[in-house]
Order: structure tokens, then C-alpha cells, then sequence
């Protein structure tokens, strides 16, 4: 078993591509602005009315479709973390936890290549993320 997790996950030897002498756009004025700008809560809400409600759960236990049902009671907490993100850079700990687990790909796994493995991450780091691309 080590084995086959060491062939998947090894570096391959490959050139490095680089990028010396490429001309870089700059961002303009109103963009600096905006990235240092406070997110607002039509922001975060966006952000997590367009991830399914239904997916797997982050680590934490709860799913996108948890958090919009209950969006009223805590949205407070979230727009707090989320703000906390913005202003100072740091995740709480734990917030940025993640699980990776295997999903069978077929009816009756045998060996690991019938397993597809997924990241488990919570529903604030997605939305953290989804804002900042």
C-alpha cells in the first residue's frame, strides 16, 4: 500500500517554466481598493448561495444547505469570521481544517484504485476562497 501512495504522490523531474522579462498588467486604483476593502454581507452571502447546498460536510460537520437554513441565527458568527479573515489575515484554529477521505468508484471496491479520495474543507474556508478569486 505504501508504495502505491508514494507512485501517486511522487514529483516528477520536470523544467520549471519562467517567467523573467514578462510584462505583469498592474491593478488599477479602484481595484487596490476593493481587494483591501471590507466584504460586505451581500458578499459572503453570494458566495454561499451559489455553492450546493448538498455536498459532503467539512470537517466541522455542517454543509452549505445547514448554514442557508439557518443563515438568520448565524450569520453574525460567519460574517465575524469571515471579517476576521479580511482584517488580520488569520483563521481561527481549526477553521481551515480539511479531511481527505476515499469515495468508492465502484459498487465493490477491491483494490485503491477503485477509491476517488476527496478533501472535506469547511463551509467558511470555501467561502473565504470563493470571494478572494
Amino acid at each position: 500500500m505504501k508504495e502505491f501512495f508514494e507512485d501517486k504522490f511522487s514529483e516528477e523531474e520536470r523544467k520549471l517554466v519562467r517567467l523573467d522579462n514578462v510584462p505583469f498588467k498592474g491593478i488599477t486604483r479602484e481595484d487596490n481598493e476593493m481587494l483591501i476593502g471590507t466584504i460586505s454581507e451581500a458578499e459572503v452571502k453570494e458566495a454561499m448561495w451559489n455553492c450546493d447546498s448538498y455536498k459532503s460536510p467539512g470537517p466541522d460537520g455542517f454543509n452549505f444547505g445547514f448554514i442557508k437554513f439557518c443563515w438568520d441565527v448565524i450569520k453574525g458568527d460567519v460574517l465575524s469570521a469571515v471579517q476576521s479573515f479580511a482584517e488580520g489575515g488569520n483563521w481561527p484554529k481549526g477553521t481551515n481544517a480539511s479531511f481527505i477521505t476515499l469515495v468508492p468508484k465502484t459498487m465493490n471496491p477491491q483494490l485503491l484504485n477503485d477509491f476517488r479520495p476527496i478533501s472535506l474543507v469547511g463551509c467558511v474556508y470555501k467561502i473565504v476562497s470563493k470571494i478572494l478569486s
